[in-house]
């Protein structure tokens, strides 16, 4: 095929990306966006743009708070900046502001809500009954409201050598300076590690190394260790020497730097403790240590006297260790005595109370009253609380637990009824036994967890062999377990003891990390479930620098010091330390390097807990480690969960729509750009092969393991890191504090250990940090792990063939078929044990680091053959020969027959494709549903295996399941697997197009769009064909919907997503089809409007005059498609018939004239198209062919009478009017069961007057047809109603009476301007009538003939008939209607009076309604169709019911409940006029006036809320015809409904003309 589209070249530059986020309805964030994380580019700017609907509880005076410096001021995580939501039209609000700087940020909204604590609930707005509601809801006071914190984190921008490093192109190597030795020697090791492929390296502490030795038990936090170098320094010399090094290997070995930072504890001897003993937990700052303090004491006494004891000071077994508790309970718990730190010295109690005895009261009457009311239990738990109190008690002294004497003396004169002291001290007695009982029970829990934990401890560090005291004796050096407690010598003779022993650190396994376990509320130290570090005092910060000044600027200013120095941190011990230290001091190291890299390791077991750190202290990467798998399978697992998305993942570019950004900072400069939500994710990961803490593979699994974990860790989406020594196969994992030899120079590190291979691995993992596609494979002992780039498509794909221990070498393996795709040898290793006799002698020396010896051995190529299927293409790939345990392969590889800038392809020429189409031809493209399609193209919609048919035939049916598949990337759906399965949707798609050409030629211009980008797709394998349709169909959506929308230039288009779904639906439902229009003789490709879809769609049950005119101002004048508006109002005025407009219009063939409300819906929509059209009033003097010629008699429409006379729009107004002022009656032509089967036969007579005598309105109908909206008749036997209509409405209904008046106003208008060629009417008995004459009839008729007053005594004011009201302060439905109850019934049809005709009603009394309208009738999506108290009242609508139960029957209760969309959009105008109105009259100052008008506003868009919801998850993308109770699903109801949008648009265009005054007034007040 001949391309006609030429390729534009790709951009240099990626777009400006503006990150959305929609808030919940409460301003919170989504949960799944609990966690959010900004990717930064150097290359790509970037904003964040938070959005809330308007109407939402959120919206009133939003405003974001962040301490992310809007204003460019320095960061202060404590500093706010306020920035308020824009009002963005009528639909929602957008705060948003550009992102530039990397950190951890916090944000939360404010915003005003409507006060419901107010003393105005019996207001009818949220009150049913008939008391006299007020309109006070509009000035009620706002309560402030505040969202909680949330969080996101903007990553740095890390560089190498002037080119972006991104996080998962991290390749981090841990090692101890303590083993690197000199500083000056350290060029020969990084270079090693350079070559090795490591981009990063992380240094483990190298400050001054307290008396253990260990490199995280820091001695001086500001002083670097004197053995890095090779001779006494000053320490900025040292500092000096560090930074050269860092910037000798950041430049010469492009490598950054990364260091521990320590600050959860100090060494146990660091001098300045002695000067500032306060730093740690001791017993004067935290007394509640004290009972753990003389515990630790007593074991260390236990360990020196062992011997004297008679107790052996080896353990060798178990029964060794019973021997050795036996004795720390008779030696060491015993006479401790510390249950005294529990319980009430009963003694001590007495006394103080017989000394009180006489000064206390004689009688405590709380004390006489509640103990009269309690017995058993409650009785000595109220006494424990009266006389003991219920404050918190730490055990910080020995009977420090007391209780109130006078207290207790008054309770014991109620208790012994005032008997002698004697006895009430003798009671007293017993009472603190009893109170004393849970203390010792706590006491004995307690003991019982420090015996079984000291038990525990003894077990593992006597009895197993990998502990550094297993085989010593228990003596002062290593004692029975390490003391929790460090005393440090006193700087001061003054220092009191207490201040002088301080609390060492440790960890709880499973403790809560944000509790501070040497905090009051804690036992840990007491029951020893302190894994303590014997060299580390725990530091003890408080919450504020103020808690401890002198500790929190020492750590300021040694982590300054590295934050200039090294481009990271790794956080040591992270969940211990305290989260408002680390705040503090990340906040003031990224003051001096903003782009601060921090990794952490968080032991916290809950993924929730994992985020808080993440959140607040902005962690970029969390540590996790391979060695944690056992198996392959969990090695897979682990692999597939660290980062990456599916391969063949819907591109990320069918998230994103054009848009732009508003940039504050420079003016309000539009920036145009990509709009893409944000999507929540898991914290970035930093997967290590073996980190310096774990046991290496030699140890945990077998040496030869090392390759394949590292190979698998290596192909992970995310940041790697390992440690120094896992390369060169060392035996065993090196203790920190007792390992003394060094790092071996390594001239070769190629050749060592995994040498050649892990360099070209880690190689391999920066090259392809782009590759975010993944697929991770588990078989028997060998995982397979596939990296994908998303756009080039280029792959790499290893296999590792495990080496647990166990491992076969023959284990079974299925050769991979990579299908479509061709693959290249990249390399193949295996790693395998040296015999003994190959170890060098240079590797046994004690004073260097060697490794296991091993043999590196390089495989042959895998096989590589290329096979054709019924799939397809593909490749096999073959192991080689030797891939047994501690094998790997890697083969590069890529798609056959691929253009690498597909996706560019597919992205481009969209527009210029969709430039020629008009909205008709767009109605095809976009939508239309199967039976529009099979009309008139003879077929239907699609039908997808597992889904069914699609709900249109267009795009928009297809994005009914793309819409939900694309964001959360669903290959798993039915419709991604009918893709795989073949080429028919594609097929389909072009196809239909071609197929439509002959009614829109120039959608030939899309078939050919689609067809070059298929032919290009059907190249790709299967698998990838979700990916691309999916990317092909959006590109081509998004022009579709961008050319719809610019074709229709209405002001409220464009405003918000909302107001665009809703105009799109005027495209919807507007179309051509084969068997209907708006003539007999429809050109091909003239659209009519279909009253809704899938039920009216064509033939002659497609347009409906009632239908057309109610939905026209919204659908086509608010839009601005005046020709069609036009087209309509001359096609149905050319079949007027007896005075009116057909209910149903059948192309002027036989159309029904059984509508009595029609034809003034018709003359509302040619009153509206006068006002709104360019020239409206022109419309007036266009002549139209009458399809009946003398507007009586039937004709064929082919026949030469029909259109053989013309009459001016002008004309048919008067003739309609003439022929309601003379009376009509006829009977419909070709009466019976050919036009309704269910109607009777006085059914088809028709009769309509005016009551000029009385009234002046428009009356007609019987109880034997239904002759307004509310039409159903009933059709079952079984229930005895087939003919009887539910809903009669005879009389004079109440919207069309207001309909009737507002034509009579505009009529009248006309004629005094002189606009309207006649001046009145003729009434049938000769009385000439003015228009002004009629209007004003009506006007003095209306209020006491259809108002039903709140107070019966005005009943005969109105002629009202008070045995029929069921509801007060309300306007009848009708009047004078057969049956009289039914006037009096409450519906909704009264908001369609109010607001063509607001005029009529007293604007008090309209309040008043309208509030019982919202408290009775609002639903969540539609109008109640009749008052819940009426005993009609069934709101479940069900066509098939086939019972006999006539008030159900065959859905006969189509309008007695079930609520309706399209009358909401009547009642919220109603609404804002009358409310609007009331307002502006009401005297006051400006804000107030503004402040009242916002509430209103507020509370109507409150009300959209659900229909917005609705709209944008409807598979039929619009709004429906009715719903069943309080909002269900009824499956009967149309699923997209002219009206219900088309009202909604009138609704939106008039809240938008006067909103957008009160937003200007609000704007100028604030």
């Amino acid at each position: 095929m001949t391309t006609r589209f030429s390729t534009p070249a790709q951009p240099d530059s990626p777009p400006f990306m503006v990150w959305n986020l929609d808030l919940n309805e409460d301003g919170t964030t989504p949960r799944d966006k609990s966690f959010i994380r900004i990717p930064s580019s150097l290359t790509q700017s970037c904003a964040l743009r938070f959005r809330v609907l308007i109407g939402s509880t959120a919206s009133i005076d939003a405003r974001l708070h962040t301490n992310y410096p809007l204003d460019g001021s320095d960061y202060q995580r404590t500093k706010f900046h306020s920035k308020k939501f824009n009002f963005n039209h009528q639909t929602e609000l957008i705060c948003e502001f550009r992102v530039q700087r990397p950190g951890p940020y916090q944000y939360y909204l404010s915003y005003k809500s409507i006060d419901d604590d107010a003393d105005d609930r019996c207001d009818a707005i949220v009150c049913a009954d008939d008391c006299n509601p007020t309109v006070e809801r509009a000035y009620r006071t706002f309560k402030d409201r505040r969202t909680p914190t949330a969080y996101f984190l903007v990553d740095p921008q890390l560089t190498l050598g002037g080119q972006s490093l991104p996080l998962d192109g991290i390749v981090l190597q841990s090692m101890s300076p303590k083993w690197l030795g000199l500083m000056k020697d350290w060029s020969a090791q990084l270079a090693a590690s350079s070559k090795m492929g490591y981009n990063m390296i992380h240094f483990i502490p190298m400050q001054q190394r307290g008396g253990s030795d260990s490199p995280y038990s820091l001695y001086d936090q500001l002083e670097l260790s004197d053995d890095l170098f090779e001779k006494p320094l000053k320490r900025a010399e040292k500092d000096a020497r560090l930074r050269e090094m860092l910037l000798e290997m950041n430049h010469r070995y492009r490598m950054l730097g990364v260091t521990d930072m320590v600050w959860n504890h100090t060494a146990y001897n660091s001098k300045w403790l002695c000067d500032h003993p306060e730093a740690g937990f001791n017993l004067e700052n935290s007394p509640h240590l004290r009972s753990a303090f003389e515990l630790d004491t007593a074991l260390s006494e236990f360990s020196r006297d062992l011997s004297d004891l008679g107790l052996d000071r080896m353990v060798h077994s178990v029964e060794d260790v019973e021997q050795l508790m036996a004795g720390v309970d008779k030696h060491v718990v015993q006479p401790l005595r510390l249950w005294e730190f529990y319980v009430i010295d009963v003694e001590t109690a007495i006394k103080a109370v017989d000394e009180a005895w006489d000064v206390a009261a004689e009688t405590e009457p709380i004390a006489d009253s509640k103990l009269s009311q309690l017995d058993g239990d409650q009785r000595t738990e109220w006494l424990r609380s009266h006389i003991v109190g219920n404050q918190a008690y730490t055990l910080s002294e020995r009977y420090g637990r007391t209780i109130d004497a006078a207290r207790t003396a008054a309770v014991l004169r109620v208790l012994s009824n005032n008997g002698s002291k004697e006895e009430a001290l003798a009671q007293l007695r017993n009472l603190l036994d009893l109170l004393n009982m849970p203390y010792y029970r706590e006491y004995d829990a307690d003991v019982e967890a420090i015996m079984k934990n000291i038990s525990e401890r003894v077990k593992y560090e006597r009895l197993d062999q990998g502990s550094w005291k297993f085989g010593k004796p228990i003596d002062d050096n290593y004692k029975i377990v390490d003391p929790l407690f460090t005393t440090v010598e006193a700087s001061d003779s003054s220092i009191p003891d207490d201040r002088l022993h301080l609390a060492n650190n440790g960890w709880i396994w499973g403790g809560n990390p944000l509790d501070n376990f040497a905090g009051p509320q804690s036992k840990a130290y007491l029951r020893r479930e302190v894994i303590v570090w014997g060299d580390c005092v725990k530091l003890n910060y408080g919450e504020k620098p103020e808690d401890n000044p002198w500790l929190w600027e020492h750590m300021r200013q040694y982590t300054l010091n590295m934050a200039r120095v090294f481009h990271g941190f790794r956080i040591d011990n992270c969940h211990s330390t305290p989260i408002e230290l680390a705040e503090y001091l990340l906040d003031e190291a990224r003051k001096v390097n903003p782009n601060l890299y921090v990794i952490a390791e968080l032991f916290t077991g809950s993924e929730d807990t994992d985020r808080i750190f993440v959140q607040r202290l902005g962690i970029n990467s969390l540590i996790r480690e391979a060695m944690q798998a056992w198996d392959p399978h969990e090695m897979s697992r682990l692999a597939h969960r660290h980062g990456g998305r599916p391969i063949g993942s819907l591109a990320l570019d069918c998230l994103g729509e054009p848009g732009f950004f508003t940039d504050d900072e420079h003016g309000g400069a539009r920036i145009d750009g990509i709009v893409a939500p944000l999507s929540g994710s898991l914290p970035h990961a930093m997967f290590f092969d073996c980190t310096h803490d774990n046991e290496m593979p030699a140890q945990k699994r077998t040496m030869e393991d090392s390759l394949p974990n590292a190979a698998i860790v290596a192909m992970t989406a995310c940041a790697t890191g390992s440690t120094r020594g896992y390369d060169e196969l060392y035996p065993r994992h090196l203790n920190v504090v007792h390992e003394h030899r060094r790092y071996a120079v390594l001239d070769d590190p190629l050749n060592v250990g995994l040498g050649e291979a892990k360099a070209r691995i880690n190689r391999l993992h920066r090259e392809i940090a782009q590759y975010q596609e993944v697929h991770v494979h588990q078989e028997s002992e060998y995982v397979t792990v596939h990296r994908v780039h998303p756009v080039t498509r280029e792959g790499v794909l290893m296999i590792a063939h495990c080496a647990f221990k166990g491992a076969t070498e023959d284990a079974p393996f299925e050769n991979p078929r990579l299908y479509g795709t061709a693959a290249a040898p990249e390399f193949a290793y295996r790693l395998q044990s040296a015999p003994p006799d190959s170890l060098d002698s240079s590797m046994t020396g004690d004073e260097i680091l060697h490794g296991l010896p091993s043999v590196l051995k390089e495989l042959d190529a895998p096989g590589i053959f290329k096979h054709t299927g019924s799939s397809g293409m593909y490749t096999e790939l073959v192991l080689p020969r030797g891939f047994g345990p501690g094998s790997v392969l890697v083969v590069r590889t890529r798609l056959v027959d691929f253009k690498p800038n597909l996706d560019w392809k597919i992205r481009t020429c969209a527009d210029e494709a969709v430039s020629k189409l008009d909205l008709g031809a767009l109605n095809v493209a976009l939508y239309r549903c199967d039976a529009e399609e099979r009309d008139t193209i003879g077929d239907g919609s699609y039908n997808v295996p597992g889904l069914g048919p699609l709900p249109y035939c267009g795009l928009q049916g297809w994005f009914t399941h793309l819409k939900h598949i694309i964001p959360s990337n669903d290959l798993g759906h039915p419709l991604c697997a009918h893709l795989r399965q073949g080429w028919w949707a594609l097929d389909y798609v072009s196809g239909r197009l071609r197929k439509y050409s002959k009614v829109y030629p120039q959608l030939d211009s899309l078939a050919d769009w689609f067809d070059e980008r298929w032919t290009l797709v059907k190249r790709v394998p299967n698998f990838m064909l979700p990916r691309y349709f999916a990317l092909t169909m959006y590109t081509a959506y998004q022009a579709l919907l961008g050319r719809a929308l610019a074709l229709m230039p209405g002001e409220i288009v464009g405003r918000s997503r909302f107001t665009n779904q809703l105009a799109l639906t005027s495209v919807q439902l507007l179309g051509h089809v084969s068997s209907t229009g708006l003539r007999p003789d429809s050109q091909v490709g003239t659209c009519s409007m279909s009253a809704g879809l899938p039920h009216f769609s064509t033939h002659h049950m497609r347009c409906w005059g009632r239908d057309v005119f109610i939905a026209l101002e919204g659908l086509l004048l608010v839009t601005g498609r005046f020709d069609e508006a036009r087209e309509h109002i001359l096609a149905f005025g050319s079949t007027l018939k007896h005075g009116l407009i057909p209910n149903l219009l059948d192309s002027g063939r036989s159309p029904r004239y059984n509508a009595r409300d029609a034809t003034w819906f018709w003359l509302q929509a040619v009153q509206s198209y006068c006002m709104l059209a360019p020239d409206g009033l022109k419309l007036l003097d266009v002549s139209v062919k009458r399809r009946f010629p003398d507007g009586e008699t039937f004709v064929p429409w082919d026949s030469d009478k029909a259109y053989s006379k013309s009459s001016t729009i002008a004309e048919l107004i008067q003739e309609i009017m003439q022929r309601h002022a003379q009376g009509i009656k006829f009977r419909e032509w070709n009466a019976g069961p050919n036009l309704d089967s269910q109607m009777r036969d006085e059914g088809f007579d028709v009769s309509i007057d005016v009551d000029f005598a009385h009234t002046g309105f428009v009356s007609g109908g019987s109880q034997w047809n239904c002759g307004t909206w509310m039409d159903k008749m009933g059709s079952s036997e079984k229930a005895g109603i087939r003919g009887v209509p539910a809903t009669p409405r005879d009389g004079a209904d109440i919207e069309i009476v207001g309909l009737q008046k507002s034509t009579l106003r505009w009529l009248s208008e006309l004629c005094r301007k002189d606009q309207f060629y006649s001046k009145g009417v003729v009434s049938a008995d000769g009385t000439s009538i003015s228009y002004v004459q009629w209007d004003q009839l009506v006007q003095t008729s209306f209020e006491k003939h259809f108002w039903v007053p709140l107070d019966p005594n005005e009943d005969a004011a109105y002629n009202v008939n008070s045995s029929l009201v069921n509801r007060r302060g309300i306007y009848r439905d009708t009047y004078g209607a057969t049956a009289e109850w039914a006037d009096y019934q409450f519906r909704p049809n009264i908001s369609v009076a109010m607001t063509v005709a607001p005029e009529l009603f007293d604007p008090e009394h309209a309040l008043i309604c309208l509030h019982k309208i919202s408290a009775v009738l609002a639903a969540p999506l539609g109008m109640r169709t009749l008052d819940p108290r009426d005993m009609r009242y069934r709101p479940d609508y069900d066509n098939s019911n086939d019972s006999d139960d006539p008030l159900v029957a065959q859905g006969i209760n189509y309008h007695q409940g079930p609520e309706w969309l399209w009358p909401t959009s009547y009642f919220l105008r109603a609404r804002l006029i009358f409310l609007h109105n009331y307002i502006k009259t009401r005297a006051g100052q400006p804000s107030e006036l503004t402040h009242a008008l916002r509430t209103v506003y507020h509370e109507l868009h409150a009300h959209m809320v659900n229909l917005k919801h609705h709209i944008s998850n409807s598979a039929f993308a619009g709004l429906p015809e009715l719903t069943n109770h309080n909002g269900s699903y009824c499956r009967d109801s149309c699923e997209t409904q002219a009206w219900s949008s088309g009202c909604l648009l009138m609704a939106l265009h008039e809240m938008a003309r006067l909103e957008s005054v009160v937003h200007d007034a609000l704007a100028q007040i604030n």
